[in-house]
């Protein structure tokens, strides 16, 4: 997960993927089809409706029409946005908005009284609906050559993408939306919501959280979707991304069952990528949809570079923008190191690499958490390889642990199910003891212990007890670089692991 956002309030977790949607061809529940907008009814009426009306595109230009439930006085807007834009970090979203008006259910006005970077106040308390019109005018992003284009807004002669943040304006008793969009000529919307089943009216979203903490594309071009189960995953391909397509869409097609088999994920629910036509490396993040860049021309040749970090960023569905620490920074450990353990994994089992490349990407954990000056617990607020590389090991370690007690009956993705399972899905946070009770649900021992020493604690994993588990040994301790080698004299025991984790048994 990217690192540049300013977290002032509402949490957002900003730092997950990937499919190529064609035109028109909307899936019973996708969230991506032409957008024909019309109102939603009166039946069943949502807590909160949206319309959004394009007025321009150069530079974009949008008017929203909302009807909200109200107790009380505030108008909210996100609060997580990039920093370094100057009317940004003035006036936050607010300072995009334009000819803000509300109205009763009379349609008699409302006034507001003072406004900041988190929204408006009505100069007196009311309760009952309220409509909303306002416009957003992104010409002060356009001016300056849309910075931050992963998290905020990117526009070229053909696309809108846009992060909800920006755009939606919400009150404390906003929860289920119905948002409806009008769209000119040939324009299409890319959205990961539900798709209101065969009415064409617009997009069913389910809370706050889903409206403003994920990507949209406007877009006159396509995609395509990878679906796994219930599990679809859309993407929208840009710029130099577009001749790779079929690269990028074969990728997902082997990872994503992968990470979705990891978690024991049954439900149903969409994500969307976009790869911005940006030559920079870099990834973005969000409840269900990944904006990410490329340096280089996207390849096979370079695919597995690019392959795992769509699959960590995706498994942030569920690790870091589902399941959440109870303590952000005591918790990044666990989000990030397993889920880049997650990725390594995924990409193994799909075939996207050997399990010679993953045995040296052990190593690379290896080397990089040899780099790391603080705890696990405490290097939070020092996210980078030490970090990921560490809580990596961690998760391996556990998933050997798991195996070698189970007879492989049992493993990682277990403790990561009944995690899940414990927190409502991730509707609430979690700490270590919620943790540890998944794993005694799994494979009981005294993991508190190893918490204490490990991850708390500042002593080395016990690699050297732990890798003979698979047929692994530590090599390199004696001046060499540090690294992690097959043994060749490993146990047909060990041998027989090694092969249940590769294979995913």
């Amino acid at each position: 997960m990217a690192s540049s956002m300013l977290r002032t309030g509402m949490t957002g977790v900003a730092a997950g993927c990937v499919a190529l949607l064609l035109a028109g061809a909307a899936a019973a529940r996708g969230g991506v089809e032409p957008a024909t907008a019309t109102e939603p009814g009166d039946a069943g009426r949502p807590a909160s409706t949206y319309r959004v009306n394009v007025l321009g595109f150069e530079p974009p230009r949008l008017s929203v029409t909302a009807d909200l439930p109200i107790d009380g006085r505030d108008l909210r807007m996100a609060t997580t946005r990039p920093g370094g834009i100057p009317e940004l970090d003035a006036h936050g979203w607010p300072g995009l908005i334009v000819d803000l008006r509300v109205v009763d259910a009379a349609g008699e006005p409302l006034a507001l009284a003072g406004a900041g970077d988190a929204g408006w106040k009505l100069a007196h308390p009311h309760r009952g609906r309220i409509t909303l019109h306002y416009e957003v005018d992104y010409a002060p992003l356009a001016a300056r050559g849309w910075p931050a284009p992963r998290e905020a807004v990117f526009t070229d002669a053909s696309h809108l993408v846009l992060i909800g943040r920006s755009l939606f304006i919400s009150t404390p008793q906003t929860g289920s939306s119905v948002v409806a969009f009008d769209l000119p000529g040939a324009w299409n919307i890319l959205a990961p919501w539900e798709r209101r089943s065969g009415s064409g009216r617009g997009f069913a979203v389910e809370g706050v959280d889903a409206l403003v903490d994920n990507l949209l594309a406007l877009t006159t071009g396509g995609a395509e979707t990878v679906s796994a189960g219930g599990f679809q995953l859309h993407v929208l391909p840009m710029g130099h991304w577009r001749p790779a397509r079929d690269e990028v869409r074969r990728v997902m097609e082997a990872v994503i069952p992968q990470l979705v088999a990891l978690m024991r994920f049954e439900e149903r629910d969409d994500y969307l990528v976009v790869l911005l036509p940006i030559e920079e490396d870099g990834g973005e993040s969000f409840r269900n949809s990944f904006a990410m860049t490329a340096g280089t021309t996207p390849s096979r040749a370079n695919s597995t570079a690019w392959g795992n970090l769509l699959a960590h960023e995706v498994f942030h569905y569920w690790n870091g923008s589902r399941l959440i620490g109870a303590d952000y920074a005591a918790s990044q450990w666990f989000q990030e190191g397993f889920t880049e353990y997650a990725a390594n994994l995924a990409m193994t089992r799909s075939g996207m690499i050997d399990p010679g490349e993953f045995v040296r990407k052990l190593s690379d954990h290896l080397r990089n958490s040899r780099r790391l000056t603080t705890t696990l617990e405490a290097g939070g607020s020092r996210k980078g390889p030490p970090l990921y590389g560490a809580g990596a090991l961690v998760a391996f370690s556990w998933d050997l642990l798991i195996r070698d007690a189970t007879q492989s009956r049992r493993s990682l993705g277990d403790v990561l199910r009944a995690l899940w399972d414990r927190t409502g899905g991730g509707r609430r946070p979690y700490a270590w003891r919620e943790i540890e009770a998944a794993l005694d649900a799994t494979a009981p021992r005294d993991w508190d212990s190893f918490y204490r020493a490990h991850i708390r604690g500042s002593e080395p994993l016990p690699l050297g007890a732990i890798l003979p588990l698979a047929g692994l040994r530590l090599a390199g301790e004696n001046g060499d670089a540090p690294r992690i080698d097959v043994d060749p004299a490993a146990s047909a025991a060990a041998r027989m692991l090694w092969a249940a984790l590769i294979e995913g048994r």
